[in-house]
């Protein structure tokens, strides 16, 4: 049975967002979905310090335990 993500990480589910990891690494793209283990990211780029943006081949999922925090772009 799957676990319903906490309610303000399901409000976000197909929306674009920023997560920066604890290692201090950001990445952008559509949640895809959520549990309370992961955050799967499709249509992903990698964020640098200097602007770069490294395009990620298929699904990013990275462990919710990892994550620093989320943001939601406005734009």
């Amino acid at each position: 049975m799957k676990r319903r993500p906490r309610r303000l990480i399901a409000d976000l589910e197909r929306r674009r967002v920023i997560v920066t990891t604890s290692a201090g690494e950001a990445f952008e793209g559509i949640l895809l979905d959520a549990d309370d283990g992961h955050l799967v990211l499709v249509d992903a780029a990698q964020l640098s310090p200097n602007g770069d943006r490294v395009l990620v081949d298929g699904q990013l999922w990275l462990p919710t335990a990892g994550v620093a925090y989320l943001q939601r772009p406005e734009a």
